[in-house]
């Protein structure tokens, strides 16, 4: 999958890491940024093309992506967000299908490619550098992480002054009152001075768990993606260590089947990570603005 560019570099993790490609002052623009930016655009185009003439019963690509999409309503965001669930479901499935566009955009052998239609030369210099795939980068999966984790809080706080306001509440009034009272429910409550002596403690020990809460989706998936490319990595540069050509050829061989097969265990992690980073996100928005339940 990687191809010979990778087989001729003595570096495995040079696929994985970013590589700038240019600076606007302090800020600087990576490939990693760039492919988010591509994924981006290409799931806009993708959903523009596919669903520009609406079916009422759908067919082929259309049917796929409003499987996935009903799915996701139906099975995973309304048992825990319930009468809340329409509300979210743009932001969740727009956070699934960006998450799953990034991993399979990784899994394309640009590298390979371009050595194969344009020359070595170009494809070292050039157009390689600018490819990636954005969520092996943590600073991606943590901008991800850090808008889950502003959207969680945000709703929360925004659905308790809703319900100020539809007791009758002032909006100045309900949204100050809102807002203590979303971190407020936020701590378990223990009656009696022990409840008051442990209030602060058992609030930031909550803040704490749901700050951690984010990490862990941030690194969960930049991690499995860096994962499966530097296996790849490591069973292509195999060929690269033995000498001989018979050993080339029968460690070749054996590197190639296990490649495929890594590539097929990438594939269903692309869908499994985007899959499983989007469920959590619902559980955590559902524990937010529907704690009731």
């Amino acid at each position: 999958m990687i191809g010979p560019i990778l087989l001729a570099s003595s570096n495995a993790l040079e696929h994985v890491a970013p590589h700038t490609l240019f600076r606007a002052g302090s800020f600087t623009i990576n490939n990693h940024i760039f492919m988010a930016g591509v994924a981006g655009v290409l799931m806009l185009a993708v959903f523009l093309v596919v669903f520009r003439s609406p079916q009422i019963v759908p067919s082929g690509v259309q049917n796929f992506f409003e499987a996935i999409c009903v799915y996701f309503r139906d099975e995973v965001a309304r048992p825990v967000l319930h009468e809340h669930t329409d509300r979210f479901m743009p932001f969740i499935w727009t956070m699934f299908f960006f998450i799953l566009f990034s991993n399979l955009l990784g899994m394309i052998p640009l590298g390979s490619l371009l050595y194969l239609t344009i020359g070595l030369p170009l494809g070292l210099a050039g157009l390689k550098e600018f490819y990636g795939t954005p969520t092996a980068n943590i600073y991606i999966t943590g901008a991800l992480a850090t808008f889950t984790f502003v959207m969680i809080h945000v709703s929360g706080i925004l659905n308790n002054i809703a319900h100020r306001r539809a007791a009758g509440s002032p909006l100045l009034s309900a949204a100050i009152v809102g807002f203590f009272l979303y971190w407020y429910k936020m701590v378990p409550h223990i009656g009696g001075v022990l409840g008051v002596v442990l209030f602060v403690p058992l609030f930031f020990l909550e803040f704490f768990g749901l700050f951690v809460k984010s990490v862990a989706l941030a690194i969960r998936l930049f991690a499995n993606m860096v994962a499966g490319h530097i296996v790849l990595a490591m069973l292509l540069l195999f060929v690269t260590m033995v000498s001989s050509m018979l050993g080339q050829v029968l460690v070749g061989s054996v590197s190639a089947v296990g490649a495929v097969a890594i590539s097929c265990l990438e594939l269903f992690v692309a869908f499994l990570q985007a899959y499983i980073f989007t469920f959590l996100t619902t559980l955590f928005i559902a524990s937010a603005v529907a704690p009731e339940h």
